[in-house]
C-alpha cells in the first residue's frame, strides 16, 4: 500500500499528513492542521484530506459529528512497505547495504535490547 506505486505523485503536504497520521494515529482535520508545520488554512486541509481519502492513502470515518482520519492499513504495515520502498530505490534492494548506513554513522547507539534483536536477526538472515 505504501509503495512507489502509491506514493509517486503525492504533493510535499500531502506526504506530510501521511507522515503525520502514520506517526500519531486517528486524528481529526483540526489535529491534522494543528500539527502541520507552516500550515495552509483549515480548508485547505481539509480539501488535501478530502484527496487522500479518494485516492484510498487514508480513511475516514465519522464519529460525534467530527471526522476522524486514519491509515488504510496499520502504521507498522505502513513503515515497513515505506522502508522497502526507500530501500529499493537507494539501497537497490540490499537490506544490508541499508543497515550499514545507517548504524555506520558515529552518532547511532542501540539500546542492549536492539543490539539482541538485530545479532538474531543477522544470525536468521545468514541460514542458508
Amino acid at each position: 500500500m505504501w509503495d512507489d506505486k502509491h506514493s509517486n505523485g503525492l504533493s510535499r503536504r500531502e506526504r506530510q499528513v501521511i507522515e503525520i497520521v502514520m506517526k500519531h494515529g486517528r486524528l481529526s482535520a483540526r489535529e491534522i492542521e494543528e500539527k502541520l508545520p507552516d500550515a495552509p488554512t483549515y480548508s485547505a486541509v481539509r480539501s488535501i484530506l478530502r484527496l487522500l481519502v479518494e485516492r484510498g492513502l487514508l480513511n475516514k470515518v465519522q464519529e460525534d459529528g467530527r471526522d476522524w482520519f486514519s491509515l488504510p492499513v496499520s502504521p507498522k504495515k505502513a513503515r515497513v512497505s515505506a522502508l522497502q520502498s526507500f530501500v529499493g530505490r537507494f539501497f537497490e534492494n540490499s537490506a544490508g547495504e541499508a543497515a550499514l548506513a545507517l548504524l555506520g554513522q558515529k552518532n547511532v547507539k542501540l539500546s542492549a535490547e536492539e543490539a539482541e534483536k538485530l545479532i538474531q536477526l543477522i544470525e536468521e538472515a545468514r541460514q542458508p
